[in-house]
């Protein structure tokens, strides 16, 4: 399955900011869900990805290894991807195992030097996530 990745706004019909019942309407009833009541956090679990609302609104999407997530004509998981998205954006900050890309809203996952127990993923996030992915790639030089 491809993802469409629109910076800061969507992932296909996934669009930051929207609520469960919203993605719901559009997209039908999720795979699971699970409700952590004490962060008040969703996730929802739908072909490929996961969803993430806090505070009932859609924060960020992490998109497996088993769908091809794209930015423009670039495939996130193909072997040039991260010297592609850095030609794109230069204000990127690279960690062993993840790398941000602060002007795309995307957190990348085991294509650099150190690979991670779920092979690869994505992350697509609103704009205020940025400092959350920033601590990820962080915690992880």
């Amino acid at each position: 399955m491809i993802y469409k990745i629109t910076p800061y706004k969507s992932v296909n019909n996934f669009n930051f900011g929207e609520t469960p019942s919203s993605v719901k309407k559009k997209n039908g009833a999720p795979y699971k869900s699970i409700k952590d009541n004490i962060q008040d956090i969703i996730t929802e679990e739908r072909a490929g990805c996961e969803l993430v609302y806090e505070e009932r609104r859609l924060s960020y999407i992490t998109l497996n290894k088993n769908v091809t997530p794209m930015i423009g004509n670039i495939q996130l998981f193909s072997g040039n991807a991260v010297a592609e998205l850095k030609a794109l954006d230069q204000d990127f900050l690279e960690g062993d195992q993840y790398i941000i890309f602060r002007n795309l809203g995307v957190c990348i996952g085991g294509l650099m030097k150190k690979k991670i127990p779920e092979g690869k993923i994505v992350n697509v996030f609103s704009k205020d996530k940025i400092e959350f992915f920033e601590f990820v790639v962080k915690d992880d030089l």
